[in-house]
């Protein structure tokens, strides 16, 4: 069975949180190759940055959930416009 998008999302952000090779852990997002949002994990702060491409929106979460909402909500945004 596959695994549902959300859950892609979370292990990719809890990855983030487990890697301590750099203070800030960076991942890109992109669907169909398009690069749509990205998300850094700052150690120090405890805390997810957001930023979406298209519309530019920049957001800080302490939340993992939340943080994987908006990515899936950006995702599922692409995918839906075609």
């Amino acid at each position: 069975m596959k695994d549902s998008e959300l859950l892609v999302i979370i292990k990719r952000l809890i990855a983030m949180q487990n890697d301590y090779s750099k203070n800030r852990q960076k991942r890109t997002f992109e669907k169909f190759g398009i690069p749509l949002c990205d998300v850094t994990y700052i150690h120090d702060h405890q805390e997810f940055v957001f930023v979406r491409y298209r519309p530019y929106e920049r957001f800080r979460f302490d939340d993992l959930d939340l943080v994987a909402i908006e990515v899936f909500d950006c995702l599922y945004d692409l995918e839906n416009t075609f």
